[in-house]
């Protein structure tokens, strides 16, 4: 008996392989870096994770990510002391399950968040360090 009857379709990425996954850092300061995680499928990025870290205390600790998880485009902003995630993913678009476009919007979604992570870097440490 299929259980899945009625439920919502969700977008899933293409599995690696025949997608490729790589991770690359990006120095930013010598204390502040982006960690990026993709997948890319046909020439276009059909999966991605950009996580804003800096470096305190002795490690490496995660500031703000924008990611594509649970089949949206969706932002977190964490704040000390504890870690917690003030945005609670922060929808910025949804990624439809299926069709053509939806690796499209994946795609377009990575190079925006790069950007907007590149710009908003210090605010988003100032965030943290505030906790607010």
């Amino acid at each position: 008996m299929d259980m899945s009857a009625g439920e919502p379709a969700h977008y899933k990425p293409p599995p690696c392989p025949p997608a490729v996954e790589s991770n690359t850092r990006i120095e930013i300061t010598d204390t502040d870096e982006l960690r990026i995680r993709m997948q890319v499928y046909k020439d276009l990025i059909t999966f991605f994770a950009i996580m804003q870290m800096v470096w305190d205390d002795g490690e490496w600790k995660e500031v703000a990510r924008i990611d594509c998880c649970h089949s949206t485009i969706h932002r977190h902003q964490f704040v000390l002391p504890d870690g917690r995630d003030i945005h609670d993913h922060q929808l910025i678009v949804e990624i439809p399950p299926d069709g053509g476009e939806r690796w499209s919007v994946v795609n377009d979604g990575y190079h925006k968040a790069l950007a907007v992570m590149y710009e908003e870097w210090e605010t988003n440490v100032q965030r943290w360090r505030d906790g607010r």
